[in-house]
């Protein structure tokens, strides 16, 4: 089983700290915990792909080699990342 966990991007808001990144030469502040703490959990025989879209963009070829993707996000990152820009069917 190929597993795709997905970050999505924050927008540039106060609270994204993008304007103070740079001093401490960082890309991101909120590093996708959730998400590496579920990686661990998975089966050992499980691929994993972990993308966080503040420090790289997701591509077609990474949508395309999962069987199953994993999101986690706030409310806040909904406009960089929609089901419908994975191009796979939600889970019911």
């Amino acid at each position: 089983m190929r597993v795709l966990l997905v970050y999505p991007e924050f927008p540039d808001t106060y609270w994204s700290f993008r304007q103070t990144l740079a001093f401490y030469g960082k890309k991101s502040i909120f590093p996708p915990l959730g998400l590496l703490t579920v990686a661990g959990m998975l089966p050992d025989s499980w691929e994993r792909r972990l993308i966080d879209m503040n420090v790289q963009s997701l591509r077609d070829d990474d949508v395309k080699w999962a069987d199953v993707v994993f999101v986690s996000a706030m409310l806040i990152q909904n406009e960089s990342l929609s089901i419908r820009q994975l191009n796979v069917p939600p889970l019911s």
